[in-house]
This record gives structure tokens, C-alpha cells and sequence, in this order.
């Protein structure tokens, strides 16, 4: 199969705003975006990859791991995910883990007297930050924060706290709390964070290396091109700019909010150019689920 564009899919959600609009005017052109999605749970993608607009806090969840996913949900997978943050309001946040040691039965009795928010991590974003959430993290996106998000192909999300928040019809979202205690990772650290533009702004810097993909920050400028070699996945998703992804036998014109993908099976080498100055992240990863 030959690299091709992708054609995101759009998904509304109860906290989704019109930011990502305004990020890419090409997606006014179809709908008003919250959450658009590339990628497929049931296909061969290793990774789904998403531009999630959080015009209000999504909700305080934990993701399971894979263990945990086979066992109590008979799934093949769980999820773990990375953040990118491409845009956000001066003073959004993200959460994180918790913000001091906390065991098991301590967090389920802070869950029964509605005191949560007290122990979760609170972490002050800017643009260009970029964080790992391994499975079993306690984590949300706050309001006003625009990210590109790369996970497992999973759509396993234990809800713990909505922010009392309800729908049109004035119903609270299912909360999953007792898969949730049991899915949290308690023993981990405080997660790190870090920024695309405090390292080097010439050729490609790592973001995140993980046992399920790795991303990378790329920067172009006007006919820079990178080349990148056969039999490994990849999904490009330019961030700024515009550039052309070229190889002997296909062209195509990818702007900010584009993701192509490069098969694993596709066996020439692939360019990314840029159209003056450009910025994409490009996600790797070795095999097929």
C-alpha cells in the first residue's frame, strides 16, 4: 500500500469546543471539531491519533493497562498515551497523577467524601509541552488546551470524576469507579514533562520512546527535506505549516491538522518537505498489533 492522507473522523464530545477550528480552517469546512481521530480500533493502525479540543476539563479517568484490559475486559490491549500540546489558554492545565504517595484504600475513601481534587496532580502548560501517561496514570486535559494525542488503539476509559458536570438532558455521565481503583497504577512517580522548543529547533528531537510507539519533533524550512526508510509504520501530522510528503510514486500536499501515514509493508523511501517554514510530529512504530 502506498502512504496516503488520512480522512479524520470526528468525534463530539460533552466538553468539546470550537478552538480546533480557528487551528485548521480546512476542518470548519466540515464540522464544528472536537475530537477528530485517525486511526481505527478494529483495523491494522498500531496507534490512533487524535487533535482533542478541550473547551471544558475532560473528565478525571485512568486507562488500563494491558494486563488488566485482557483480564477484566477481555480486550487485547489497554492505553497508553502522549500529549502534545499545540495550543492553550494562558492558564491551562493539565492533570497528572497524584501529588503526593497515596495507596489504594486511601483514594477510595477520598472518592466516597468527594475530596479527589485535593491529592491529583495540577501541572501549568504552554504550547509545546509534551508529556507520557503510561496506563494506570490518573490523568485529564483542562479547559482551554488544544493536543495532539498518539495512544493504543483502545477505547478503555474508566471515568472517576465529571466535574459534576451534565448533558443537555441534565444527566451526569457514567462514572466506572471500582475498575477504576483497581486499574490505578499507585506505585508510580511524578511524570515528567518537557517542551518540543527547548531543544534543538534544526532536524528531528525525540519527544517520547515507549514499548508502543515513539513520536518525534520535526522543523523544516523552505525545500529542507527529511527522508525516512522502509518497514516501519508511520504517521506524519504537520503541526505548522505546509509541506508535501514525496516518494518515487506518490505526492501529497499535507497542511496543519494533516496526518498521512507511511505503511509498515511500503518499501521505498519517503520525504517530508517543507513549503517554507514547517513544524510535524512523526509518530514510529515497529510492528502491527
Amino acid at each position: 500500500m502506498r502512504p496516503y492522507k488520512t480522512n479524520p473522523l470526528l468525534v463530539e464530545r460533552i466538553w468539546g469546543g470550537k478552538s480546533l477550528l480557528e487551528y485548521n480552517k480546512k476542518l470548519g469546512e466540515k464540522a464544528i471539531g472536537e475530537s477528530w481521530e485517525t486511526g481505527s480500533l478494529e483495523g491494522n493502525n498500531p496507534v490512533l491519533i487524535k487533535l482533542i479540543d478541550a473547551k471544558e476539563s475532560l473528565s478525571v479517568q485512568v486507562h488500563p493497562d494491558d494486563e488488566f484490559a485482557r483480564r477484566a475486559e477481555n480486550r487485547k490491549n489497554g492505553k497508553s498515551e502522549a500529549w502534545v500540546v499545540l495550543d492553550c489558554d494562558e492558564d491551562s492545565f493539565i492533570i497528572c497523577g497524584f501529588n503526593r504517595p497515596i495507596k489504594k484504600e486511601e483514594f477510595r475513601k477520598l472518592l466516597e467524601e468527594g475530596r479527589i481534587t485535593q491529592v491529583l496532580n495540577y501541572i501549568k502548560v504552554r504550547k509545546g509541552d509534551y508529556i507520557y501517561i503510561p496506563a494506570g496514570t490518573i490523568h485529564s486535559l483542562g479547559k482551554g488546551v488544544l493536543v495532539y494525542e498518539v495512544q493504543q488503539p483502545s477505547d478503555l476509559t474508566y471515568r472517576i470524576y465529571d466535574w459534576d458536570r451534565t448533558d443537555s438532558q441534565g444527566k451526569k455521565r457514567e462514572l466506572h469507579i471500582d475498575k477504576a481503583v483497581d486499574a490505578i497504577d499507585y506505585s508510580s512517580e511524578l511524570p515528567r514533562i518537557s517542551n518540543i522548543y527547548d531543544a534543538s529547533r534544526n532536524g528531528v528531537s525525540d519527544i517520547v520512546d515507549c514499548r508502543y510507539f515513539k513520536s518525534s519533533f520535526g522543523t523544516l524550512q523552505d525545500k529542507e527535506r527529511h527522508n525516512y526508510e522502509t518497514g516501519l509504520f508511520r504517521a506524519v501530522t504537520v503541526i505548522s505549516g505546509n509541506a508535501v510528503l514525496e516518494s518515487e510514486e506518490t505526492r501529497l500536499s499535507i497542511r496543519k491538522g494533516d496526518t498521512c501515514i507511511i505503511p509498515a509493508d511500503y518499501n521505498r523511501t519517503v520525504f517530508v518537505e517543507g513549503l517554507g517554514a514547517a513544524e510535524y510530529i512523526v509518530t514510529t512504530c515497529s510492528t502491527k498489533i
